[in-house]
């Protein structure tokens, strides 16, 4: 265990645990491959890789593929309209909702969390 203290807040956190972020999106058929929600989620992961190491693992999840399947919640909150693609979470909480993919919006969700990068643990 370890902590970490900043505006008067004392975070606790295993120091191995592994952080969960899904992006969830369309599938975008007939596009250049490096302009699809797919290759900005695989842009992102790389990038939060390089930062936090193994701590953090980034998947990206087609909407209405098999496996989107697994996160009805997910699913819910799109037929419902309660959220728009892309959709990100961490640790199973929606921290963002249509628009552009943000990494400073993951990050810092990953910093309330008390997750470090990985030149710092």
């Amino acid at each position: 265990m370890w902590a970490i203290i900043g505006c008067g807040v004392l975070l606790v956190m295993e120091k191995d645990k592994i952080v969960k972020v899904h992006i969830f999106a369309f599938p975008i058929e007939g596009c250049d491959e490096s302009k699809t929600w797919r290759a900005a989620s695989e842009m992102i992961a790389r990038r939060l890789g390089a930062r936090y190491g193994d701590r953090v693992q980034t998947e990206f999840i087609e909407i209405f593929s098999p496996e989107a399947f697994n996160y009805p919640e997910i699913l819910e909150l799109i037929e419902k309209e309660q959220a728009l693609p892309p959709i990100v979470t961490v640790e199973g909480k929606v921290i963002h909702s249509g628009g552009k993919l943000s990494e400073r919006i993951i990050r810092n969700e990953l910093d309330k969390l008390g997750i470090p990068p990985a030149h710092l643990s």
